[in-house]
């Protein structure tokens, strides 16, 4: 108001002054949508620490980064069916530098990723989103950085159903009940980190998968070869579930690499 009137005071006719006020509101505009930072979807990179050997020219990590918002899970489908032999690799190790999202979202990207048993690495503070993510490993690293649980803005945001669906999934992926009480204790929006005990009682494997390992490989001990042990074993197992999960994502999909592996995947000792 104070341009405009400064306008009239040099003699600038009403029309001007008008036009001038239009210019001024568009700008205004402008710079404040150039303040607002852009919601940025979910972004899937593949790279490959091991250059040489058999495997130079397939991906052996992947890094999830962005934001986990509708659409992503189909995304992330439609990339693993168009180079399934860079998918089957790359979950091998999967990195995670997710900064937030949709919880529902979120939700269904963890189921499509628990049945194909990934190994996931957290190297930063991972929360929302991300630990809903994390939660889906079939081994969960956690090298540096906290898990933490989020809940939606206000109640509402989330129906019973998701809150549900939310609740079975993380008690199904190893979360322990006190430590949900204590989530859902806390104020809307809050983030929950759990605590170093919390995370050990959660488990680097979920409950079903940690099944399998103690009933049919070694016991982990303090040596290095029982360490390496337990993971060939537990390669394995992953092989044979990853498989039939790849299987029905690549119905319809004529690949040559899948057609001459899947049987011989499908058919690993479980």
């Amino acid at each position: 108001m104070l341009i405009l009137r400064w306008l009239q005071m040099l003699g600038y006719r009403a029309g001007q002054v008008a036009r001038a006020h239009r210019v001024a509101h568009r700008f205004c505009l402008l710079s404040l949508l150039m303040l607002v930072p852009l919601a940025h979807a979910l972004e899937v990179r593949y790279s490959n620490p091991f250059p040489d050997g058999p495997l130079a020219g397939v991906a052996r990590a992947m890094t999830f980064s962005g934001e986990v918002l509708a659409g992503d899970t189909d995304k992330l489908i439609e990339l693993i069916r168009r180079k399934p032999a860079d998918a089957w690799f790359a979950l091998g190790r999967v990195e995670l530098e997710i900064s937030g999202g949709d919880p529902g979202e979120a939700l269904r990207l963890a189921d499509t990723l628990a049945e194909l048993y990934p190994h996931m690495v957290a190297s930063r503070d991972c929360a929302g989103a991300c630990a809903i993510t994390w939660l889906s490993g079939a081994w969960r690293m956690l090298p540096e950085g906290r898990i933490g649980l989020q809940k939606p803005l206000a109640p509402q945001q989330a129906s019973d159903v998701q809150a549900d669906r939310l609740r079975n999934y993380l008690f199904k992926q190893g979360l322990p009940p006190p430590s949900y009480e204590r989530w859902q204790a806390a104020r809307n929006n809050s983030v929950y980190w759990l605590t170093g005990p919390e995370i050990n009682s959660t488990g680097t494997w979920p409950p079903y998968y940690f099944e399998k390992l103690t009933a049919r490989c070694p016991k982990l001990d303090a040596s290095d070869e029982s360490f390496h042990a337990l993971r060939r074993c537990a390669a394995r197992l992953v092989i044979s579930q990853k498989a039939f999960a790849f299987d029905k994502l690549l119905a319809g999909v004529n690949d040559p690499w899948w057609n001459e592996n899947k049987d011989v995947f499908l058919s690993a000792p479980r």
